[in-house]
């Protein structure tokens, strides 16, 4: 029993060793049908770490990307190679890739599905290339894509929806893009959960429409030439935490501009060309705690006085460090921190267009002008309800616009009142009142409209005073005058011979049979205008047919009956001649036909003397019989003239 037992045990281990081998086997062949790549391997050109989770292939002056890449790689970089073109399904084996580094490469072309395969991408770098456009195609399917950096490429244009098909982006660098030229008003659609927008040094004259951007927290504009920022600029970026604007050529900021920013907590507007800023321009900005507005060419005048206060207030250990006066003289390089109102001599503001009263009817919109001569005041309006409308405040339907005019958009009833235009500087405020009437509007469903038509009964009489018609005499005949009218006066008969009787009747619904009449008109017309073209129509097709009808009988009139030249094969009739006989003998004529001829000659020539068939058509019916010399049987042929 013990030796059959260990013959089993050494049997056992024996095919355990066989099906182990058997498993090796399918796995390498399996590893082979993946492309032959280990998930531990290691081009020769790279540096692995971690189990080939991190391969680096930098300075390598690589062409392309290395086929022999690990399966298991989390991070790869090939920055600093000579590649220039990425192939689809070039990393499609990656599936566990999180960060690509393909910067500071040659890269001209990216094509379609080059980033196929890469479900848990992240982070992808393709900043210092060679690119002209956005590679839009080739991030489809990059789920899990939070940071996109194109940055320093020569890109001229952004189109619409460049970025819709990542919309898991949160940070997106299209910073020193030095070539663009155009960006879409739809570029950024479908960005909702972007945090960072870089677009320093683009060269941008405007700032371009961010309104999708919903959740933008930080917005980076510096070295651009924006020269102004206008109302608008920043709409919808209520999210928006940091703005920087340094070095952006900045020398105008109106009023509102940043209106918009309900969550802005640091601004950077230094290294511009700034004098001066609005009155109450930061009022809006509830939660901005750090402003820089150093090394700007400041004014110093009581237009900056609003904001030195408002930095003593808002940043008082922060007030050294802001700006200094540029101008005038006596206060260059004093910081604008340290100024207060005995530095300067000012005066209240002067309202140019003050607001005037004004009727509307509810549900229309409306304006209050309340213009100043400068746009560094301050406009605020008082509500008749007590509601004070400053530049940043915001109703459903109420706002302070830019240039301190108080707009409605839709116009009730309740909005009837005294609106007060405060404007205010350093030195004081002025004031201006206005009266807004809102009259309710008809409701069309429910208003009866009635028109009156008056209608005046002439009688003509002959005798100066009034005879009543009988029945042997018949009175004259009355005259029925009617005229439209939209007032319930009726007017006063006149005092003629004659008499007058005038009453006014009430019409409801006149448009009605109006619309109708106009209908009957234009039917009829569409009748006249069909029965008058099928007669053009007619007409043409006659003088067409009467045309074809007369030439064809001018040209029977001249030509006259036809003659009838035979032409008679004698070939075979003639009898054969001498080779040098010129002529050919003809067959004899038969006796009618030369009695007949010989009969019609004597007589024409006797009325006429000569024999002309020009001018004798009954010549031309006469059918003579003519003999041609021919060679041969093919030339012959019947000619009918």
């Amino acid at each position: 029993m013990v030796p059959h037992l260990c013959t089993c045990r050494i049997l056992g281990l024996k095919i355990f060793r066989m099906i182990w081998k058997q498993a090796l086997l399918l796995l390498w062949v399996t590893s082979l049908a993946l492309g032959g790549i280990s998930p531990t391997s290691c081009p020769a050109a790279c540096t692995c770490s971690n189990q080939a989770s991190r391969v680096a292939c930098t300075r390598r002056e690589l062409m392309e990307v290395p086929e022999s890449i690990s399966v298991n790689t989390r991070y790869l970089n090939l920055q600093e190679n000579i590649i220039q073109v990425i192939k689809t399904d070039t990393f499609k084996h990656l599936r566990h890739l999180e960060i690509l580094q393909l910067s500071k490469n040659l890269i001209r072309k990216i094509e379609v599905g080059a980033f196929n395969g890469l479900p848990n991408l992240s982070t992808l770098e393709l900043f210092d290339n060679r690119l002209t456009t956005v590679p839009t195609q080739a991030f489809e399917y990059l789920s899990k894509l939070r940071e996109l950096w194109l940055r320093n490429n020569p890109i001229e244009s952004i189109p619409s929806y460049a970025f819709n098909r990542v919309p898991s982006l949160r940070r997106l660098d299209l910073g020193e893009l030095k070539k663009l030229e155009y960006i879409s008003e739809a570029a950024f659609e479908g960005l909702v959960n972007l945090r960072y927008l870089n677009l320093g040094m683009c060269n941008l004259k405007d700032i371009p429409n961010l309104t999708a951007l919903v959740r933008l927290e930080e917005l980076e504009l510096s070295g651009n030439r924006l020269e102004m920022i206008r109302p608008g600029s920043f709409q919808g970026l209520t999210s928006l935490r940091k703005l920087w604007l340094m070095h952006a050529h900045v020398t105008i900021i109106e009023r509102n501009a940043f209106d918009d920013l309900k969550s802005l907590e640091e601004l950077n507007l230094s290294h511009n060309n700034l004098m001066s800023l609005p009155h109450d321009l930061f009022t809006p900005l509830h939660r901005l705690e750090r402003v820089h507005l150093n090394h700007n060419p400041w004014h110093c005048n009581c237009d900056v006085l609003w904001l030195s206060w408002w930095l003593k207030e808002t940043v008082p250990n922060n007030t050294t460090c802001c700006a200094r006066c540029h101008s005038p003289p006596n206060l260059k390089m004093r910081y604008i921190g340290e100024l207060d109102q005995s530095h300067f001599t000012c005066y209240a503001p002067v309202i140019v267009e003050p607001p005037t009263d004004l009727n509307v009817t509810e549900g229309m919109a409306a304006e209050l002008k309340c213009r100043t001569g400068t746009s560094m005041t301050s406009v605020n309006w008082l509500t008749p309800n007590g509601t004070l409308m400053t530049h940043g405040s915001y109703r459903v339907r109420i706002s302070v616009l830019h240039d301190g005019t108080l707009n409605f958009t839709n116009v009730t009833v309740q909005d009837t009142g005294q609106y007060t235009c405060m404007v205010t500087n350093s030195a004081g405020n002025t004031t201006a009142t206005a009266t807004l009437n809102v009259s309710a509007a008809a409701d069309p469903a429910t208003t009866d409209y009635t028109y009156f038509t008056t209608v005046t009964v002439e009688t003509m009489d002959s005798n100066v005073e009034e005879t009543k018609p009988t029945d042997k005499e018949p009175g004259p005949t009355p005259t029925v005058r009617w005229g439209i009218t939209y007032s319930t006066t009726s007017l006063t008969p006149r005092s003629t011979r004659s008499t007058e009787k005038t009453f006014t009747i009430p019409i409801t619904d006149v448009t009605g049979n109006i619309m109708k009449d106009l209908d009957d008109v234009m039917k009829t017309t569409k009748i006249i205008i069909g029965c008058f073209v099928a007669i053009t129509f007619m007409a043409a097709v006659m003088l067409i047919a009467f045309y074809k009808l007369r030439k064809q009988h001018q040209l029977h009139k001249h030509h006259g009956p036809t003659r009838t030249i035979e032409i008679i094969n004698v070939e075979d009739e003639i009898p054969a001649t001498a080779p040098g006989d010129n002529h050919m003998a003809l067959p004899a004529i038969e006796h009618d036909h030369l009695n007949h001829y010989t009969a019609f000659k004597a007589h024409y020539n006797n009325n006429t003397g000569t024999l002309n068939c020009a001018k004798n058509p009954m010549l031309n019916s006469i059918h003579e019989p003519l003999l041609f010399k021919s060679s041969s049987k093919e030339n012959v042929q019947e000619t009918q003239i």
